[in-house]
């Protein structure tokens, strides 16, 4: 309760901006609510990524969060989604998650928790998460010669906010390396 606390008031701040006539949130995860569903994501969004952890060869490592926000673009590419940052190498593309309900689970004692479980953002926006809309992309990115699979798994917690997780999975020098950590995203007001 008192992470719930603590995320209600960091929000505050970061209120999402009015839609004329504002749809109901919850019941709005079928692809009969797609289009609204990316006519409301279209638009300019901060996105912050917070503390997670990697594997790699056996080892659960502190994956630390970017420590600033950064601004991204989604917008509608025919019946898709795709969000762009300026540094990204491609697009993420979106589509609604037909997906069973999203769980973290305990990596460790040394591995941050995170300040929310998708579980919890369905509470606050008070209903069931696979109620929610819920969106997941995907892109690729090589870095020094190392392919990076990247999927990011988002919940609307209301039309404005987005709760998110990063995954990353790659290969390097031969061993599997997964990473996990969790996103935030904030419409930026027209």
């Amino acid at each position: 309760m008192c992470r719930l606390f603590t995320l209600s008031v960091a929000l505050a701040g970061l209120a999402p901006p009015l839609l004329a006539e504002e749809p109901p949130l919850c019941g709005t995860s079928g692809q009969g609510d797609w289009p609204r569903i990316q006519e409301i994501f279209t638009g300019e969004w901060l996105i912050e990524h917070q503390a997670g952890y990697a594997t790699m060869g056996g080892m659960v490592l502190p994956f630390p969060g970017a420590g600033e926000v950064e601004t991204i673009t989604i917008w509608q590419m025919g019946d898709t989604l795709q969000a762009t940052h300026p540094e990204a190498q491609a697009p993420l593309v979106l589509r609604l998650a037909d997906e069973p309900r999203w769980v973290i689970g305990d990596v460790g004692p040394d591995i941050p928790e995170p300040l929310l479980s998708p579980d919890e953002v369905a509470l606050t926006a008070g209903c069931d998460q696979i109620e929610l809309p819920r969106l997941v992309g995907t892109s690729t990115a090589v870095v020094d010669g190392v392919r990076m699979d990247f999927t990011y798994r988002m919940m609307a917690m209301d039309w404005g906010t987005l709760y998110g997780i990063m995954e990353i999975n790659s290969v390097v020098h031969g061993t599997p390396v997964d990473a996990r950590r969790t996103v935030w995203m904030q419409a930026v007001s027209p």
